[in-house]
């Protein structure tokens, strides 16, 4: 029986049935947003009327509710040229090369309603800007923070990054866009010190070019926390959760209806940021999952992300498609990094084990995911490649909830300056290092 997993299949099967499919030489398999399929044929003449009718109908018959009716050919009529023209541009700049059979090649052009930013890695995708710019310091190095699930640690991760950073004296831009979920604000202010952020911004910048990039921004200077040497360290917030905040949410166009809107609209604000602040950093705490807002996130703008999850399957599953995705779409200079977060310290008896596990799992997800076939292939224990895996152990202290700023008393302060501590410790510090060492630090 038919259905939207072998659909595409059963169209290849259908086309390969008809009597006259020696004159195709090219079949674009077009699925719309329910699913349903439609052909645009490439033929070396054209076909007869009953013909098209015989083809029509095969496929009527093997792919049932799933065929459209709908078959377009390159070689019509005069009076539907321009018409399949047009239809011709559309799937040409969006389709991706299948497989051919029987002499035919066969192309996949998908046209979804949403999740544009997992599913549309066809080509290769540019960040924000060059890798060179952000290499020599002419630019911000855009670094994406991911967990597939929820409750991992990435917000914490992004913290701790953050914190050894600017302990390097380097400018820190931290990024809230988990707008369905914020939380990062909550790390380094009182929720009272926070007006506007990112989703502010993303609706009222189009309403108003004139408005102040300093007004959707904060600076941390809690003197409890930083050091007299350290970087400067900013925050672009999600925005104030208050009886507006899911107002403002409802008119986010996540389906990008209007081509590349939503990143169009991210990759200014980045550019924005970087020409007012002049970040050395800019760290993105992105929206777990397959959201939208994510998928631009880590697949579209960034330099390299770090993917952060645990030994689950759960997480496996939704970090080998996030993986899969990033390797179609982007250029061998991305790099991402793989963190087992919360997992038993290297001292506990079952830390051997678990790691050995976990880096097995990353080493076959890369091999069949990531790396490519005409690279020499890593060994499973090489250093510093993608599958290698850092480590940040579990600790109750920063499981419970913490805050990175004070209320003025000793006792707060001190509590401050031991997040601080722990925030810097070697599992933070050693993702920093790495992070750098993609940019040649």
């Amino acid at each position: 029986m038919v259905d939207f997993n072998n659909t595409l299949e059963s169209a290849v099967k259908s086309v390969l049935k008809w009597e006259e499919k020696q004159i195709i030489t090219e079949t674009t398999i077009i699925r719309d947003v329910q699913g349903k399929v439609s052909l645009f044929l490439k033929s070396e003449q054209k076909a007869t009327e009953s013909d098209i009718s015989n083809l029509e109908e095969i496929l009527q018959n093997d792919l049932n509710g799933f065929f459209t009716g709908k078959i377009f050919w390159e070689k019509c009529d005069k009076k539907d040229k321009l018409r399949i023209e047009i239809i011709k541009s559309i799937i040409e700049e969006s389709r991706e090369e299948w497989k051919t059979e029987d002499g035919v090649d066969f192309y996949i052009c998908e046209r979804p309603i949403a999740k544009k930013a997992w599913v549309n890695a066809t080509q290769d995708v540019e960040p924000v800007w060059q890798y060179q710019e952000a290499e020599c310091s002419n630019k911000a190095k855009v670094v994406t923070f991911y967990s597939f699930k929820g409750g991992m640690g990435r917000t914490t991760a992004l913290a701790g990054i953050a914190l050894n950073l600017i302990e390097q004296n380097k400018n820190v831009m931290m990024i809230d866009m988990d707008i369905e979920a914020p939380g990062l604000s909550t790390l380094f202010f009182d929720d009272i010190v926070v007006e506007k952020g990112l989703l502010d911004y993303l609706i009222e910048r189009p309403l108003n070019e004139q408005c102040d990039i300093h007004d959707y921004v904060l600076e941390v200077t809690d003197p409890a926390l930083l050091k007299e040497n350290d970087g400067n360290l900013y925050l672009m917030p999600a925005g104030k959760v208050d009886e507006t905040y899911l107002q403002k949410l409802a008119r986010i166009d996540y389906q990008d209806n209007r081509e590349n809107n939503l990143k169009s609209s991210i990759k200014n604000l980045l550019e924005k940021l970087d020409n007012t602040y002049h970040p050395d950093y800019i760290l993105i705490d992105a929206r777990a999952g397959f959201h939208d807002m994510g998928g631009i996130a880590v697949a579209q703008i960034p330099h390299g992300a770090v993917l952060i999850g645990n030994g689950s399957k759960q997480s496996w599953d939704g970090m080998t498609q996030v993986i899969r995705t990033i390797a179609k779409g982007n250029t061998e200079e991305f790099s991402i990094m793989i963190v087992d977060s919360m997992c038993e310290r290297a001292t506990a008896e079952r830390a051997i084990e678990q790691r050995k596990k976990f880096l097995n799992m990353a080493y076959t997800v890369c091999m069949e995911n990531y790396y490519n076939e005409d690279q020499v292939m890593p060994g499973i224990d090489a250093e510093g490649v993608e599958h290698q895996p850092e480590y940040i152990p579990y600790d109750s202290e920063l499981m419970q909830g913490f805050e990175l700023f004070s209320d003025g008393y000793n006792d707060s302060e001190i509590r401050v300056q031991a997040y601080r501590d722990l925030l810097t410790g070697s599992a933070y510090k050693d993702i920093t290092k790495r992070i750098q060492s993609w940019f040649g630090e």
